[in-house]
Parts: structure tokens; C-alpha cells; sequence
């Protein structure tokens, strides 16, 4: 009698895990969106047991971050009543003072105190020289000349006090190593604070994972330089931001040599020193300003960065035979 009551009871409690597991499956589901911003196409999953309204009210949240950034970090084209990128570069004049969004003015300001950390190799006040090599591979006519290249991209021509702005010697800012990836941080945060988790932002090269339900792990494939059809490894993570700068995202061919959009701001040239480099690590603003300066750094050095910061992990595509991992990567 006592192994029938036994027996029933196991076979109660298996029934009731198999109904709470059927139910947790049951509510928990898929949402996805799409987005066109700062000149890349963003998808965005979520896995959520919200209702379809909430989460249709969080995607619209969503869009007015990627949009209003965008507006206000855009170089190339100016709003009605915004100040923005390409006001502040094409409209305000030398020495005039102006009180800009603070928005734009907190995302200026992490840029400029990275102009220190990275040696000046992160320059947001490259928009002169950037601008010209834009002209360059839209055309893949002719180089620009060394009198071209030779424009001003003095961090110190910016002047930026609480949100007052004044600029010196025409100087012009370049936020696209720092903006979409500052934007995804925010759309991460905003979601967390709404009690969602398990999510993955993909805005071109940049992604960033919270942790699923569904799966150990986020498993996000890495770009093969040599053949953009295809990857060349995978990354498990969890809670965690991944972002690529390759010579394969915008270039341009001219007598055989291959010139890439991410410029040394020291020789003024693209920098060459592998086809892409891979950050790892918690935020994605960090992530987008280190994928840049690992790419404009010999991989030598940048492995010694990496591997005396516990929070950052690297991997360098040099070519398809060499593939250097910083010390402590265990992403694969």
C-alpha cells in the first residue's frame, strides 16, 4: 500500500512539473522588430510573457531612442528646430556660443575623454578628415591629396561647458564610432528596467545579448572578412555586448588596394593592420569605442590592452591562417 501511495505521489509531482513546465513555455513568447537608423539595419528580439500592447508600447519606446539619436548625432543632414551634428559642423559659426540638447552634449563628452585614454586614436574631432574620405569612397575616383589630408582634427577646437558648445578653426565632430553603440546601451538599460531580460539587439555590427530562457546561451556569429556570405567563428554570451569594426563594412577599390572607412586619425590614412577585430564586453558603448581603436592599433599592442583589462575580451582576424584570441577569451 505504502509503494502505491509512493508511486502515485512521484507520479502526481511529475505531472505537476510537466504542467508547470508546458505553462512557463506557454506564456513566454517571441517579438521582433525592425528598425532602419544611423545608416544600419537594427533588429530587435524579445522573449517576454507581456502582452502584445506592452510590448508594442516598448518597441515604440525603442524607436523614439534610435530616432532621436539618430537626428541628433546625424552629420549628413540637418532637422527643423534640432541642433544637431551637422549644425553644429556646417551651420554654427567659429567662436559663437550655442546651448545644444543634453542628450548630445553627455554623448560628445564621452568621446572627448576618450581622446585621452586611447592616445588619440579615438578622435570624435575627425570630422574633417573623416568627411573627406567619405567623399573618397562614394567616388573611389581619385586619393585625396596629402594638402587635403592635412585638416584640422584638434580635439581642442571643441569646447563643451555644461550643455554650451563653441567650436574653433572650423573643426567638425564624427560621433560613428561612439553613437550606435551608445543608443544600444540605452535600448538595453530600457529594457531591463522593464523587466526584460531576454532580448538581442543587432544593429549591423554591433549586438548586444541579456540572458535567455529558452537557451543556455545567445550564440552570435562573427563576420568572415574573406567571405561576407559566411562566419568565421561563434560567440556564446550572456548579458553581454559584441561589436565588430572590419575593412569589409564600407570600402573601396582603386588600382588594386583596398581602402577601408576606419581612418588613423596619426598618419590620416585607413588603417590596415587586420581585416576586423571583435570586442567583448559588458557595455556596448565601451565595446563600439574599443573596436575602433583595437582596429587602428598593430594587434601586438592591442593584445596588451586587452589582456591587462579583466572586463574587455578581443579577437583579431588577421587572415583566414591568423586568428589571434586575447588571453582570456572563452566565448566559443
Amino acid at each position: 500500500m505504502k509503494k502505491k501511495i509512493v508511486s502515485i505521489t512521484i507520479l502526481v509531482l511529475i505531472l505537476l512539473a510537466l504542467i508547470i513546465l508546458y505553462i512557463d513555455k506557454s506564456v513566454y513568447k517571441e517579438y521582433s522588430k525592425n528598425y532602419i537608423y544611423m545608416d544600419t539595419y537594427i533588429n530587435i528580439k524579445i522573449t517576454s510573457t507581456k502582452s502584445k500592447r506592452e510590448i508594442d508600447k516598448i518597441f515604440e519606446d525603442i524607436d523614439y531612442l534610435y530616432s532621436s539619436y539618430h537626428k541628433l548625432t546625424n552629420r549628413y543632414e540637418e532637422y527643423d528646430g534640432i541642433v544637431n551634428v551637422y549644425y553644429l559642423n556646417e551651420k554654427l559659426k567659429d567662436n559663437e556660443e550655442i546651448e545644444i540638447d543634453k542628450r548630445l552634449s553627455d554623448i560628445i563628452k564621452i568621446g572627448i575623454s576618450y581622446y585621452d585614454k586611447t592616445n588619440g586614436l579615438f578622435n570624435i574631432a575627425s570630422g574633417n578628415l573623416t568627411g573627406i574620405w567619405k567623399e573618397f569612397l562614394n567616388t573611389c575616383e581619385e586619393l585625396p591629396t596629402e594638402k587635403e589630408l592635412n585638416t584640422n582634427i584638434n580635439i581642442n577646437d571643441i569646447y563643451l561647458e555644461g550643455n554650451k558648445y563653441i567650436k574653433k578653426n572650423n573643426i567638425k565632430i564624427d560621433l560613428g564610432g561612439l553613437a550606435k553603440g551608445y543608443v544600444t546601451e540605452l535600448v538595453g538599460n530600457y529594457l531591463e528596467e522593464n523587466k526584460i531580460s531576454d532580448y538581442i539587439i543587432n544593429a549591423g555590427g554591433n549586438v548586444k545579448v541579456g540572458k535567455s530562457k529558452t537557451k543556455e546561451t545567445y550564440i552570435i556569429g562573427i563576420t568572415n572578412p574573406d567571405n561576407t556570405d559566411t562566419i568565421f567563428t561563434k560567440v556564446k554570451a550572456n548579458n553581454l555586448s559584441i561589436v565588430t569594426s572590419g575593412d569589409y563594412q564600407r570600402y573601396c577599390i582603386l588600382d588594386n588596394q583596398k581602402y577601408n572607412h576606419i581612418i588613423d586619425p596619426t598618419t590620416k590614412y585607413p588603417s590596415k593592420y587586420m581585416k576586423s577585430v571583435t570586442v567583448i564586453t559588458k557595455s556596448s558603448t565601451l565595446a563600439d569605442i574599443y573596436s575602433t581603436y583595437l582596429y587602428l592599433l598593430p594587434v601586438e599592442e592591442g593584445l596588451k590592452i586587452v589582456n591587462n583589462d579583466p572586463n574587455i575580451e578581443a579577437i583579431w582576424y588577421i587572415d583566414k591562417e591568423n586568428i589571434v584570441r586575447s588571453d582570456n577569451y572563452n566565448y566559443e
